[in-house]
């Protein structure tokens, strides 16, 4: 087995986790926003969205654990858990760290939804939109591969379709919410 292997794993991990990170982002606002109407279902795409942010959680997790496993730049438990802690390219690094601890806020206040008040969980859930700048951010100042073409063009069309997409279901609210004193007075 090659000594680079924890390298290459933690690099691929933490592009898929950012991946699915995104496509969780993007899927939620595709299932709010109802923009894939009349062939959306919401069941299986509130199942999709799910399963999409459990494993941005797991790849996450693999992405941590393989940078405590490989010995090129050290990495202890400290140091990825801990922001400000790495010596090593310490704001993005923090940035990452940070990113991880909304993902999991997210994660967690979707397991516990029927338990939280809905004004509560969704402001938690809405998280998920810091989550993705900062892990985007983290990727773009820490990743080795940010200087590879296919990643800069794959990773800069999907940071503009998320953008877009969410912005798109700002305004869809903006709008829904101007149309509702409207709809009271005429009524």
């Amino acid at each position: 087995m090659s000594e680079q292997i924890w390298w290459y794993l933690a690099r691929s991990s933490g592009i898929i986790a950012w991946l699915l990170l995104a496509a969780s982002c993007l899927w939620g606002v595709l299932m709010v926003t109802r923009m894939l109407k009349p062939a959306d279902r919401p069941a299986w795409m509130l199942d999709l969205h799910r399963w999409l942010g459990a494993l941005s959680v797991v790849t996450t997790g693999i992405h941590l654990g393989a940078l405590v496993a490989d010995n090129y730049v050290h990495f202890g438990w400290a140091e990825i858990l801990f922001p400000q802690a790495s010596e090593w390219k310490t704001f993005p690094v923090t940035m990452g760290v940070i990113a991880f601890y909304f993902l999991v806020l997210v994660e967690a206040s979707s397991l516990m939804m029927k338990k939280l008040p809905r004004p509560v969980w969704h402001g938690i859930h809405m998280t998920a939109y810091i989550s993705f700048v900062l892990a985007t951010a983290h990727g773009v100042y820490a990743g080795t591969d940010r200087k590879n073409l296919f990643f800069v063009v794959l990773g800069s069309g999907l940071t503009f379709i998320v953008v877009f997409a969410t912005l798109a279901r700002y305004l869809q609210g903006k709008a829904k919410a101007a149309q509702k004193p409207q709809r009271t007075a005429t009524a």
